[in-house]
């Protein structure tokens, strides 16, 4: 080398005597062995400009994208989140012991004063109704008197919780009572002692409030992140005022995808805003809505643009540096002004690897960034967040995990998952992995299932585990959201063994109450029957009220057993001929009339259901309405019937003493009566069995009435029969 430079320098041989090997070959030949070489370098540095522009290009791209769907998804595991809270809070409410009672009796406006305090405690309820089971509304807080006894059977929410009578989280809609507002509810079924709903509590959240965290969701410069219901209305978009007109986004191609439950991050043309955006989408896990981060694409990848640009800078210098090179190369030869420009060109070479090297390491430090943010995000969550690589071995654990499971995080990465789980789980755990990454079949990934976690003092406890999968750089990824149930199973167990002790104490009562009541009616025949003679008149009077009031309460327990059998006892099934049933229930109570009524039977349509309970309902709805007509010159009973939809409804009408219908509210509740017993007899508990029957069957009971007008009860039954069992 030393020699070489002697030569370039123009000072002949070197000491030793040696010339290079370049300087003995004629001057034409060295000059096409040099381009030959220049050209082979050149090509090389271009090859290699090109494949670390692209691979670069890939890496920032891919960065940016990653970026957003994993906004995307922690933002859907967020709201999912914050609906399973929302969904606890009302199951909560629904399940106190008072509060059921109340609604079982027909206590409406009781009911709801239990749940005053609900909107301080809960600042983003904004509204609490209650509702019968058929979707009439019978109170509310704050009270709204307008819509008050109006039915909302047609509502999205009502539909959604009265498919299975499980809790339900409801579309988007525009609330009817004043002041109308955006809101989206979850409705709760509240059930009876025997499991049969006997109202529905309905918590309302006004949109602007509630989604005011998406808001803060940093997505970077022009991005931001909304949120679609399952039928693609927007719960919250910043380009739509959360009070105005809901919009319908069910269009919009990345809408149409997250609401087929897929996720992924796309780059695609926006006709709204007339530019190419980045899109990245998730499904809100179990509840059908989606989120989706949205972003410019000049804006989301503007800091890949900066860094290509200045890698494509750099290239071009390289490039223009070493064209340079190559004609300071041919002057050396016979200039040594031309070697030192090389030498220049050499530094200035070197200062734009530097330069680039910077670039890098800038680059490194925003990825840096957005991992903080990231697990500033998952470290907030309740819920512990765990991730995974295709060894399965732990890549990530938050501080929600770590209380959980006992480990620090340090303790855990980088080690298997098996260590979490109990030995009986982890075979079938490394199946279920080598399965997935050789066929992409999934059992668990993308569902919400149970089993059990193994905490670091070895103590199982069960867990409800949300499994997602995403692809990084080639390699596969999974992310687990578990939620520990241990305080949901013991309520669970031990609502279970109240239920039964109070099956138990009901039945042991209604034995214990008879025994004593046949002692008492068996000793008063004794005496009216044997001692008759030493009984004047005024002790006979008493042994007859004795004996009357006896038979009241005997039927009194007898009505409540029947009550509470109807609750338990499973359905039969079969067509009913409604024509026929009639006839024979008026057949049957003819001995029981005091003035023969007139009756009017019009045509009944057919139902499926169950023909021993059914009769039931007719004889007490046809008994009623004879006795309170009673008492006019002509009792007239209408029945008559006719098929709307899906179902079927009846009517009994009688020309009787009706009802106030202020007090419309006690009418099917246990011992509820509007009469006095003096002026019509009864026990109070036959259109409460009315109710609890239709209501098993699927359909609904309501009245209209008139003091001294007459009253009409009508009921409605599904044509096919109802969906299970009494």
């Amino acid at each position: 080398m030393r020699g070489a430079r002697n030569l370039i320098a123009g000072r002949g041989p070197t000491a030793g005597g040696a010339i290079p090997a370049a300087a003995a070959l004629p001057r034409p030949a060295f000059g096409v062995f040099l381009a030959v070489v220049l050209s082979l370098v050149f090509v090389a540095i271009v090859w290699t400009a090109v494949q670390s522009y692209r691979a670069v290009d890939r890496e920032l791209t891919s960065a940016a994208l990653s970026g957003r769907a994993a906004v995307a998804q922690l933002a859907a595991a967020t709201l999912a989140e914050k609906f399973d809270h929302l969904a606890d809070v009302t199951v909560s409410l629904a399940t106190r012991v008072r509060f059921r009672q109340l609604v079982a009796a027909g206590e409406w406006d009781e009911a709801i004063k239990i749940l005053r305090d609900v909107p301080r405690d809960f600042p983003l309820v904004d509204r609490l109704v209650l509702f019968d089971s058929a979707g009439t509304l019978m109170a509310d807080l704050p009270e709204q008197p307008e819509v008050r006894g109006k039915n909302f059977a047609y509502r999205d929410w009502y539909q959604g919780v009265a498919r299975d009578w499980k809790p339900y989280i409801s579309s988007v809609y525009r609330r009817a009572a004043a002041p109308q507002s955006n809101v989206f509810a979850v409705a709760v079924p509240v059930r009876k002692e025997g499991g049969a709903p006997a109202g529905i509590l309905l918590l309302q959240t006004r949109l602007d409030a509630y989604f005011e965290w998406a808001r803060a969701v940093e997505v970077g410069p022009a991005g931001f992140v909304y949120v679609v219901d399952r039928t693609g209305q927007t719960a919250f978009h910043p380009a739509y005022p959360a009070q105005g007109e809901i919009a319908n986004l069910a269009a919009v191609p990345v809408v149409r995808k997250v609401l087929r439950a897929e996720r992924g991050v796309e780059i695609a043309f926006d006709p709204a805003a007339k530019e190419d955006a980045v899109s990245a989408y998730a499904p809100v896990a179990n509840y059908g809505w989606g989120v989706v981060v949205r972003q410019p694409e000049r804006a989301a990848f503007a800091a890949r643009n900066q860094q290509v640009e200045r890698l494509l800078t750099a290239y071009g210098l390289t490039l223009l540096f070493f064209v340079v090179g190559i004609y300071l190369t041919a002057r050396v030869l016979s200039q040594r002004r031309q070697a030192v420009q090389e030498l220049r060109a050499k530094a200035e070479l070197e200062r734009a690897v530097a330069e680039r090297t910077d670039e890098l390491a800038d680059a490194n430090r925003v990825l840096r960034e957005n991992e903080a943010r990231f697990r500033a995000v998952t470290d907030t969550a309740s819920d512990a967040i765990v991730s995974a690589d295709e060894r399965g071995h732990v890549v990530y654990f938050n501080k929600a995990a770590e209380r959980m499971f006992g480990y620090g995080a340090a303790e855990v990465l980088d080690r298997p998952l098996t260590l979490l789980m109990p030995e009986r789980y982890r075979d079938a755990h490394r199946a279920g992995i080598e399965r997935y990454l050789a066929t992409s079949e999934a059992k668990v990934v993308g569902q919400s299932v149970e089993l059990a976690g193994l905490r670091k003092g070895g103590e199982e406890f069960p867990v409800e585990l949300s499994l997602s999968s995403w692809t990084a750089g080639g390699a596969v990824f999974f992310a687990g959201i578990l939620r520990d149930l241990t305080e949901r199973k013991r309520f669970e167990h031990a609502l279970q063994d109240s239920n039964r002790e109070l099956e138990s104490f009901c039945y042991s009562v209604s034995h214990d109450l008879r025994t004593p009541l046949r002692a008492v009616d068996g000793f008063s025949r004794i005496l009216e029957e044997d001692h008759a003679g030493r009984l004047d008149e005024e002790a006979r009077r008493v042994l007859g009220v004795i004996r009357g009031n006896t038979r009241k309460m005997g039927q009194l327990i007898d009505d409540l057993l029947e009550f509470s059998r109807i609750g338990r006892r499973p359905l039969s099934i079969s067509p009913i001929d409604m024509n026929r049933l009639v006839r024979e229930v008026v057949q049957e109570l003819q001995g029981t009339f005091e003035r023969r009524p007139q009756f009017e039977l019009g045509t009944l349509p057919l139902v499926h259901g169950d023909e021993s309970v059914m009769r039931q309902v007719w004889t007490n709805l046809l008994a009623n309405a004879v006795k309170f007509s009673s008492k006019r010159e002509q009792p007239v009973v209408e029945v008559s019937g006719h098929e709307n939809g899906a179902f079927c409804e009846y009517r009994v009408k009688d020309n009787g003493a009706g009802f106030d219908m202020r007090y419309y509210d006690k009418l099917f509740g246990v011992f509820q009566r509007l009469h006095a017993a003096d002026e019509f007899p009864g026990t109070g508990v036959g259109l409460a069995i009315v109710q609890r029957v239709v209501a098993r069957h699927g359909g609904r009971v309501w009245a209209e009435g008139k003091v001294d007008g007459g009253a009409a009860f009508y009921f409605s039954l599904p044509k096919g029969g109802p969906d299970g069992g009494i």
